[in-house]
Parts: structure tokens; sequence; C-alpha cells
């Protein structure tokens, strides 16, 4: 973060939280205590729900924080107070330690189930594993499937592989036993791609809201959530998931699905209750926080964050059990499946309300009807405010995101004018609308969807990185890209040519062509990827030489000195970048190999 970034963030806070201290210093312990507590406020979803007094809780917490405050004693003040949260998604982490603010935080790890115990006792024959390791299957019984999920991370696609295999696999199977035990997180659609082979027919299974606004009650507008059959096949016979104080994130989205499913049985203990989304935030002096901006409830309309949600028949294992060689948990579901499979739970509540997603409604129709047809269907059913409908602004930015990536500018742009429509004070509207009119070559209305984002406060961290990247896009179709024009000199006449326009085009810099270093990066793995390794080299240099506290520019140029054969230039470069970065990794590990 630079010191511009962390002055200006200081200047956001209110001003009793600012003091009157200097920001040239990033280290300042009391810097990244006002951040954190900013950001905190600004983002943080379930205040409501919680009946949390924030601003008590700065009028205690704040005074333990001094200039002279060490890093170990911030790291303390913060956890504690992170920690009155009682929210698993909100954590610190300064590089060497994670910690969450949720109430299982003090649970030792998984000593209350082990997989290898699973599979040495309880699976009948050979084990089989697929979707990388993650997903254990097996047969308990001859007639009893059973399936464990270590997460629910990675591609969708892999996912409905895995699990579509399992399925075809275990059909014959009179019941199945599900282990989402000792599942620590992943991806939101995998939790419904799993849930969905199991589900008898469409229900409603969730709800949330996100957090946008300076109070915090300023939440938008109930989006809704739905399990139903999905996949060449369904498994729809008696079926037990088994869940625990571990099974976290994600996994909580598919027990929230498969409790709503009549032939699904709930068994073990209460899941760890972290179900809110959350965004990593870079803090001044390096550490990240971790913020849960959502409220997510189940179809009934209880929030179990802090809590859990609860089995419908509670069964404890114990450590000790486990290390004598006893899963009471996944024996308690055998006999359960054996002596007589549950009778179906009545879901009806499940039924009773469902709502249709007017923008999967728009998704498919822009598939099949086009864009103009879709549009006007979306106007028609917003104007018609029916209750078996809802516009869910986050699922509809969420596509848009989609949309703007596969370059469907049309299809955006009839999304976002309704989110812009639903939701006029969400900064990152204008800036997507921006974009996605450039794409179609109207500059004036991006301007004019740039001129509103000046008119409305952003919330999230990221959103005025996005405005200034739009703010970027407009220039350069006004002015042109620096990066192009120097490469097209490049591609005409060369190093000589390249160097002169490059100095014309520093000269003017101020009102000519724009210059964007992911222009120059962008040039630079052009030439790279079409085996012209001294002139990507060159290109990265310059940009090294254009953007010197750029770690991305020193970690490209040290990539292509290595592919150009200059080992003890890359060495330097990669160094220097991870200087800059210490968090990059991938430079690392490079740099590793190459000292070896």
């Amino acid at each position: 973060m630079t010191r511009l970034l962390a002055l200006l963030v200081l200047l956001s806070l209110p001003a009793a939280a600012v003091g009157g201290r200097s920001t040239h210093n990033l280290n300042d312990p009391e810097l990244t205590f006002e951040h954190v507590w900013r950001s905190i406020d600004r983002n943080y979803g379930q205040f409501a729900v919680k009946n949390v007094d924030w601003a008590m809780l700065y009028r205690i917490y704040r005074p333990q924080v001094t200039p002279k405050t060490t890093d170990e004693e911030l790291w303390d003040v913060l956890v504690t107070m992170l920690g009155t949260l009682n929210d698993a998604h909100v954590a610190l982490s300064d590089g060497k330690r994670r910690i969450c603010g949720g109430s299982t935080e003090a649970l030792t790890h998984a000593r209350d189930f082990s997989l290898d115990l699973v599979k040495a006792r309880y699976l009948h024959g050979k084990s089989s594993s697929s979707r990388g390791g993650t997903f254990t299957s097996g047969w308990l019984t001859d007639r009893i499937g059973y399936l464990h999920m270590a997460d629910l991370k990675g591609g969708n696609e892999p996912t409905a592989q895995a699990i579509d295999a399992f399925i075809g696999e275990f059909a014959s199977a009179t019941a199945l036993v599900i282990d989402a035990r000792d599942n620590p997180g992943g991806d939101n659609q995998n939790d419904g791609i799993v849930a969905s082979r199991f589900a008898d027919r469409r229900r409603q299974c969730m709800q949330s809201q996100t957090r946008y606004g300076p109070k915090h009650s300023d939440l938008l507008p109930t989006e809704y959530r739905d399990v139903e059959p999905n996949g060449p096949i369904q498994f729809t016979r008696p079926v037990v998931l088994l869940t625990h104080r571990h099974t976290a994130s994600g996994p909580e989205g598919l027990t929230l699905a498969m409790r709503v499913l009549p032939h699904v049985t709930v068994v073990g203990d209460l899941t760890c209750g972290a179900l809110s989304a959350q965004f990593p935030e870079r803090l001044p002096n390096g550490w990240t926080l971790w913020v849960a901006f959502k409220v997510t409830r189940d179809h009934e309309g209880t929030c179990w964050d802090g809590v859990g949600i609860p089995p419908d028949l509670r069964v404890l294992n114990t450590p000790a059990e486990i290390a004598a060689g006893t899963d009471r948990q996944l024996e308690f579901a055998l006999r359960l499946l054996e002596r007589g499979a549950p009778a179906p739970q009545d879901e009806s509540v499940s039924l009773a309300h469902l709502r249709t997603s007017l923008v999967r409604e728009y998704a498919r129709g822009a598939r099949g009807q086009g864009v103009e047809a879709a549009v006007a269907a979306l106007k028609r059913a917003r104007a018609a405010s029916s209750a078996t409908c809802f516009f869910g602004v986050d699922e509809a930015m969420q596509l848009a995101t989609q949309y703007l990536g596969r370059r469907q500018y049309r299809e955006a742009i009839g999304l976002l004018e309704a989110c812009r429509e639903e939701c006029p004070r969400l900064a990152a509207t204008y800036a997507m609308l921006a974009q996605a009119r450039l794409g179609t070559g109207d500059v004036a209305k991006a301007e004019a969807a740039l001129a509103q984002a000046a008119k409305v406060e952003p919330m999230y961290p990221w959103e005025p990185a996005q405005i200034e990247r739009a703010k970027s896009a407009l220039r350069k179709a006004k002015l042109g890209s620096a990066a192009t024009i120097f490469g097209r000199a490049l591609a005409d006449g060369g190093i000589a040519a390249a160097d002169k326009t490059l100095q014309e085009l520093q000269a003017r810099r101020d009102t000519g062509p724009v210059f964007d270093e992911t222009d120059f990066t962008a040039l630079g793995y052009q030439l790279l990827q079409a085996g012209k390794i001294e002139s990507a080299v060159y290109v990265f240099d310059k940009a090294v030489r254009l953007y010197p506290d750029s770690w991305n520019a020193h970690d490209s140029l040290g990539e292509a000195l290595l592919k150009a054969g200059r080992k003890e230039e890359a060495i330097q470069h990669y160094r220097k970048s991870v200087e800059l970065n210490p968090r990059n990794q991938g430079a690392k590990k490079i740099l590793d190999g190459l000292a070896g």
C-alpha cells in the first residue's frame, strides 16, 4: 500500500478515530488499529444480527494501542477485539499465523475424526479417491455407500465429474453416508453442485443479504438460494450427512441445502458457524484482515453464524474414542440406516415461499432469445414486483463480471443498468458500466457512467481501484495507450525507434497517451509467447524503469531474463520482486530452484 493510500484511509476515518496523528509510518500501530476498526465498521454484515455496539468496543480497545505498542501487543489487541464478533470468517494474518474470530478457534483441530480410521476399520475392501484425492469413497456394508469430502475447493467441473461418478458407482446402494467432517471450506457453487445430486425437487434452502452502506443496518435486499435436481442422476434414497465443529464455510452451505431434503438426516455435532462470504484486505503494516460482509440465513430465516447449524440427531465423538479406534458418529449412522431407514422428514416449509431469480432468468433469456428480449423481460418482471421473484444485486454483479470477462458487453450492460436502478449507491456498478460501454465503443456513455460514480461513496476497498481502472480505460479510449504506440514502434522500427518513441511519449505524459503498467506487462508477455525473447526482455526492462517499485514488473523481467539464459540478472530481479512483495511465493520458489 502506498503512503498516499494509507493517508487517504486515515482521512476517511471518523474524527474521533483519527486523533491527529501522522500517517507517514505505515508500521504505526495506531494507524493499523484504526484501519482494522474502520474496515469492520464499514463492511461487516452482522452487527444488527448480533446486536454489537462497535463504537463501544472502539472505546474499550483503542486506548490499549499507543505509538509504543509492539507488533505482538497489537496482534493480541486486534485478535481479542475481533473475537468479540464471534465470526470465524473474520480473521487476521501476519503471514506466519492466521487467527479466526469464531467460537471454534480454540477447539483442537479434528481430533474427533480420522479418515484413516474410517478407511482402515469401516470401509469394506479398497477405498477409492477422486477429485485430486479430496473425495474418498467405498462401501460400509454390501448395501451402504460412503463418501468423504476433504474440501469443496477448486473448479466446478471437476466437482461435478467426481460427484456424478460417485452417484453412478453407488447407484445400487440402499443408502449413503456423506461425510463433511473435517472439511474447511470451498467454492459456494461446489456445495450446490453436490447437493443437487441428492435433490428430489426444487426447494428453498438459504437466504442472504449483503452489507453496503455507511450504516450498520445498510443491507441490500434479500437474495434466495434453492437446491434443485441437476446432473445425470439423483440419489433420493436415505442419506445421512455427517457434520461436526470443523465442518466450515462451503460445507455449511451444503448442510443448509441437504437438510431441507426429506430423505436426508444430519447426524453429528453443530457445524463451525462460518457462513458469511468474506474478503481479504491488506493492512498498512502488511498484515491481512478478512471481513465477513454478508448475513446468511437458512430457509426459515435463522442465522446460524457464530453458533453452528444444528444436526437433526446430535451424536458426539471424543478424541479418546477415535484414538481407541471407534467412530461413534459413523457407527450411529450405520445403525440408523441398517435397522429400518428413517421416515422422510416433513420439509414442506422449503416449498412454501419459492422465489425465482430474475438474474438466472435473464441469463437464460440472453442465451436463448437474445439480449434485447432478455432486457425487456427483466424490465417487465421487475416492474411487476411479484412476491414469487427477486432480483439479486450481488448475483447480478457476479454474472456481469463474467460477461465482462467474456467480452459480452451488451449482456453486461442490460444487467448493470438494472443493478443501477435497483441500488443506485453501488459504486462498482458505474465502473463496470463504463468498462462495458467502452467495450461497445460508446465513449460518451462510459464517461457519463463515471460521472455518476463520482456522486456515490465507494464502500468496499477494491471499488476505488475499479473506478480508477475504468477512468484509465476511458483516458486510453480518448488519448490512446502509450504501451500500444511503443509496441508498434518496436515492431516497425526496432529498438532505436522504440526508444525514440518512448522518449516522446514521456515528454507529454501528462497530456498524451496513457501510461499503464498492465499494458506494458501485456505487451511483454505477447512478445514472450511469440518467442521474441530479447524484445520481451527489452519491454520488461522499460517497464521496470517506468515502475521501479512494482514487484510484478521485476518478476516479469526476471522471467524473461531466465528464458534468455541470463540467470544472474534474473536472480537480481526476482530478489528485488521478493523484497518489494515478501508474499511473492512464485519468485521465492524460482529463487530456491536457481540456488539449488
